[in-house]
C-alpha cells in the first residue's frame, strides 16, 4: 500500500508540474488558435483607419502594437518594444488593446509619449489581420499595409537575428521592400484575443 501511495503522490506531483508548465509556458510555443472567421491580409493592402493616426501633426509610418497587459507573452516583449519606440522616431507607435480595464493597465505600464488605443469591437486589429498579443502591424504612411507579424521567434526577444519587427522597420527607414521573412515571422504566437478563444490551431 505504501508504494501505491507514493506512486500515486508522485504522479500528481508531475501531472501539477506539468499543468503549470503548460499554462505557463507550453501552451505559447504553439502557433496562436487561427479564428474561424479569419481573413489574413497581405502586405500592400488598405488599411481603412482613423486619418488623424497618420496626419497628426504631420504624416508618419505607423506602427500598431496589439498589447494585452495580461498576457506573459506581451509583457514579457514589454522592453524590446519600448526600446524601438526610442530608437525609430520617424514612425508613430501606438498601442492597441480591446478593453478599458487593459487601457489603464497599459497605460501603466508604457511611456506617457505612447498614445493607448481602445479597440472593443477588434475592428483594428481584423483590418490588419492581427488575432493574437504582442503583435505588429506596421503601416506605411499612405495607410498600407508594410508588415503585420511576430516581434522576434523567441519569447524573450533575445534572438537579435530574428528581430522581424525591427527588420521591418529598418527596410520602411530606408524605403526599401519588406523584408521576406520565414513563417516563424508572419505564423502569430502569443495570447489569443479575446473572443477568438475558440478558435482551432493552424493546419
Amino acid at each position: 500500500m505504501r508504494k501505491v501511495a507514493v506512486a500515486i503522490s508522485l504522479t500528481t506531483i508531475f501531472l501539477t508540474i506539468g499543468t503549470i508548465f503548460w499554462y505557463q509556458e507550453g501552451q505559447y510555443l504553439l502557433p496562436t488558435p487561427l479564428p474561424a472567421d479569419y481573413h489574413p491580409v497581405s502586405p500592400g493592402k488598405l488599411i481603412m483607419l482613423d486619418t488623424s493616426l497618420f496626419t497628426q501633426p504631420a504624416p508618419k509610418p505607423v506602427l500598431l502594437h496589439f498589447f494585452n497587459p495580461d498576457c506573459p507573452c506581451s509583457r514579457f516583449n514589454l522592453k524590446h518594444f519600448l526600446t524601438l519606440t526610442k530608437k525609430y522616431d520617424s514612425i508613430r507607435f501606438y498601442a492597441v488593446v480591446t478593453d478599458q480595464q487593459k487601457a489603464a493597465s497599459a497605460r501603466q505600464m508604457l511611456n506617457d509619449d505612447i498614445t493607448v488605443i481602445v479597440d472593443s469591437d477588434e475592428k483594428i486589429a481584423k483590418a490588419c489581420g492581427v488575432y493574437s498579443t504582442p503583435q505588429a502591424a506596421i503601416l506605411r504612411s499612405d495607410q498600407t499595409l508594410f508588415f503585420r507579424g511576430n516581434y522576434n521567434r523567441a519569447r524573450y526577444c533575445t534572438d537579435k537575428n530574428s528581430n522581424y519587427v525591427q527588420m521591418a522597420l529598418d527596410s520602411l527607414v530606408a524605403k526599401k521592400n519588406p523584408p521576406i521573412f520565414n513563417p516563424l515571422a508572419t505564423n502569430s504566437y502569443g495570447c489569443v484575443l479575446p473572443g477568438n478563444e475558440g478558435a482551432s490551431l493552424i493546419p
